[in-house]
């Protein structure tokens, strides 16, 4: 009731026909995220899937290998393994999935992004460069999500924080 009655209240006061059409919306993004949080809507920041995880190390993977991101930096709900370089999606629903993966010298470097066995896009850089990839994933609970090393052998990945591996539940 208190939810409907912030809206109710932002509607009625006649002052948004003076407000600036920025300054409603930004009104209304705050207002939608703190329902999320509140316990009206049924939310909170527990209840949004999240992770970040870079590599520590430089590494020369094996061919079809999945990356372990190893350096967990964010993992709400615990839904990313660092042991396995896997997130499994605890709910149906849409995801943003983010990867940065950082050739080393003179070497080209293939990845690409899974869910289970189907590969979805590819990442290439070479020489120091970086591929970047950022997807929005309809997902199903249970769906495994990872970055795998594509059929080429003898590439480096350039660790030591620079590449990395994220991703969140949208809606």
């Amino acid at each position: 009731m208190i939810c409907i009655s912030i809206m109710a209240s932002l509607i009625c006061f006649g002052s948004l026909v003076q407000c600036q059409k920025n300054e409603i919306v930004e009104d209304l993004l705050n207002v939608i995220f703190k329902l999320k949080k509140s316990k009206c809507y049924g939310g909170g920041q527990t209840s949004i899937p999240a992770f970040t995880a870079t590599l520590s190390k430089d590494l020369t993977p094996q061919i079809n290998e999945i990356i372990i991101f190893d350096s967990v930096k964010t993992n709400v709900g615990g839904h990313y393994s660092s042991s396995t370089g896997i997130f499994t999606s605890p709910r149906n629903g849409l995801y943003m999935i983010s990867a940065t993966m950082r050739s080393t010298a003179t070497k080209h470097l293939h990845c690409e992004l899974m869910v289970n066995e189907g590969m979805k896009v590819k990442i290439f850089g070479t020489n120091y460069s970086t591929g970047t990839i950022s997807v929005v994933l309809l997902l199903k609970t249970g769906d495994k999500v990872s970055i795998k090393k594509d059929h080429r052998s003898g590439e480096g990945i350039l660790g030591r924080e620079w590449s990395m591996f994220s991703g969140y539940f949208i809606a």
